[in-house]
């Protein structure tokens, strides 16, 4: 499995491209205002994107879902309780941006335990609410990597305040997570720089909902 990272619009967000190297399929994890930047790495890839992956529903990470989709043709995944997001984001993408983005309807609707196959290269839904009810992160058991979304990132979680978060689901989340992966796992979020669960050590102190 081959993994490119795009820092993109609209808040410095991280999307993924991931690819099969036996196949050459591909899926594009939470684009963000990415597009034109992977469809150019795209070119120089050989890869066929296959799937447009979102880990929840926020416009800041799925803007370009509509135009990676038309350009690729390949199908749009999100977990199911946070599909309502992309209809709502075409009409008000507040606070996150300040124009609605196009239209995108799912083609996939995600569940826990829901597998995307890329050639040798399996991602595994998991559902991870307290960012936003529907937040997921998919976990490829045989590389080692979890694409955490805005659930776990380097030194904090993703925030709580917003609407439909909540505190005490991410507490829940974070130590299912922390407690239920390997601790070498390679967490690549939806902001900031990759870490490991091991050195998200501060997830074992959790005593309180985390409220931020």
């Amino acid at each position: 499995m081959r993994v490119t990272s795009f820092t993109v619009p609209p808040l410095r967000n991280d999307a993924y491209l991931v690819v099969d190297e036996s196949s050459l399929e591909a899926a594009v994890i939470d684009p963000g205002l990415g597009a034109e930047k992977i469809l150019a790495s795209l070119k120089l890839s050989g890869a066929v994107v296959k799937y447009v992956l979102n880990t929840h529903g926020h416009a800041d990470h799925t803007a370009d879902d509509a135009n990676l989709r038309e350009a690729t043709g390949a199908k749009l995944g999100i977990h199911e309780v946070d599909a309502y997001w992309l209809e709502r984001n075409a009409k008000d993408p507040r606070p996150f941006l300040e124009k609605p983005t196009p239209a995108a309807k799912p083609d996939l609707l995600l569940k826990e335990g829901s597998e995307i196959r890329l050639g040798n290269t399996v991602l595994t839904t998991m559902h991870a609410p307290g960012h936003s009810p529907g937040s997921a992160v998919f976990w490829v058991a045989n590389e080692g990597v979890l694409f955490s979304g805005d659930t776990v990132m380097a030194g904090t979680s993703g925030r709580t305040d917003l609407r439909d978060g909540s505190p005490g689901k991410m507490t829940f989340t974070l130590r299912r997570l922390y407690r239920g992966l390997p601790g070498d796992t390679r967490v690549l979020p939806g902001h900031g720089p990759a870490t490991t669960l091991r050195n998200e050590s501060w997830i074992a102190d959790l005593e309180y909902p985390l409220l931020r």
